[in-house]
């Protein structure tokens, strides 16, 4: 009775009713698609410390903004001690508040053994303490901190933080995202409008053919923030229509994932298979190409990224 009371209510009620837990399976009314999991305290507990140790990582960061000893890793890559920093202090809060929890960090972890194996345990944190490390280390005010939770792989809570204008993107499943506690949703462009593109700073031939495609046409507009995470955050709340990449690795995007789908977008592979999900028994540097954009804007853009990877230009 009262799942057929919610599903016939105004989209208000029908949140409301899911996060009271009185049903445990909704029509998302922001998405259309179906919610199977209730938002639930552990979920809300998880986000809060996400949320509390990425915003404490902005004194460690903006700290050393500036004068920052930067080293290149194995991938010519740059990392500062600002990235062990806050990776440190992120993963500290985890171990002491979920010994028993993964985690997956793009710097090398200093104390591996406080945690067990990915594939093992339930829950992993997924973490990327500063996206956009080349804009820190020149002095760029456009980075972040990006953490995501995944129950066996799958996106449950995630956070991203820029810390110089002090933007919070947060999603939880079934809880809908928010930039700085204020519910957003994707934004479909209508025609004869601009639509604003995240893209890649890669000079791979694929990105760089599609690049060439897009700067051409006429009403896509390009821009680049120097951090995936923040672009999926920008895709989120309305910001960007779109944004596509295709060396992303799994810190880049565990946050944004949740982030761009809890507020009503698609994010799918470059041939239009959802990334919803990871395998987190494969090789954490494994590139992770993907389009996130509204609905209808992601149908447009997949096709002309369709282009470059079956006519032997990708």
């Amino acid at each position: 009775m009262l799942l057929q009371l919610a599903r016939g209510t105004p989209d208000g009620t029908h949140l409301a009713l899911m996060q009271l837990g009185v049903v445990r399976s909704l029509a998302n009314p922001l998405t259309g698609g179906i919610i199977t999991q209730m938002p639930t305290p552990a979920i809300k507990d998880m986000l809060d410390l996400a949320v509390r140790l990425a915003t404490e990582s902005t004194s460690i960061a903006l700290s050393r903004f500036g004068h920052t000893t930067t080293t290149l890793k194995a991938d010519d890559s740059v990392v500062t001690e600002a990235d062990h920093m806050v990776q440190d202090h992120i993963l500290g809060g985890i171990a002491g508040a979920y010994p028993d929890h993964a985690v997956c960090a793009e710097e090398t972890l200093s104390q591996s053994h406080r945690f067990p194996g990915r594939t093992d345990a339930q829950y992993c944190w997924v973490i990327d303490p500063i996206d956009g490390t080349r804009n820190y280390a020149s002095g760029l005010p456009s980075f972040s901190t990006s953490i995501g939770v995944l129950d066996r792989g799958r996106p449950i809570a995630g956070v991203v933080y820029e810390h110089n204008v002090r933007l919070l993107f947060t999603a939880g499943l079934g809880m809908g995202a928010s930039r700085n506690g204020t519910p957003v949703h994707v934004e479909e462009v209508p025609k004869g409008c601009d639509v604003l593109l995240g893209i890649p700073s890669s000079k791979d031939r694929m990105s760089v053919n599609i690049l060439r495609d897009w700067v051409a046409e006429p009403g896509l507009v390009c821009r680049n923030f120097g951090s995936t995470a923040l672009h999926l955050a920008y895709v989120a709340s309305g910001a960007l229509g779109a944004v596509f990449c295709k060396r992303a690795k799994i810190w880049d995007i565990a946050a944004g994932v949740l982030i761009v789908t809890e507020a009503g977008g698609r994010i799918t592979d470059a041939q239009g298979v959802d990334r919803t999900s990871f395998d987190l028994s494969l090789d954490s540097n494994e590139d992770l190409p993907f389009l996130a954009a509204a609905p209808l804007v992601h149908d447009r853009l997949l096709e002309s990224i369709r282009q470059h990877t079956s006519d032997g230009r990708a």
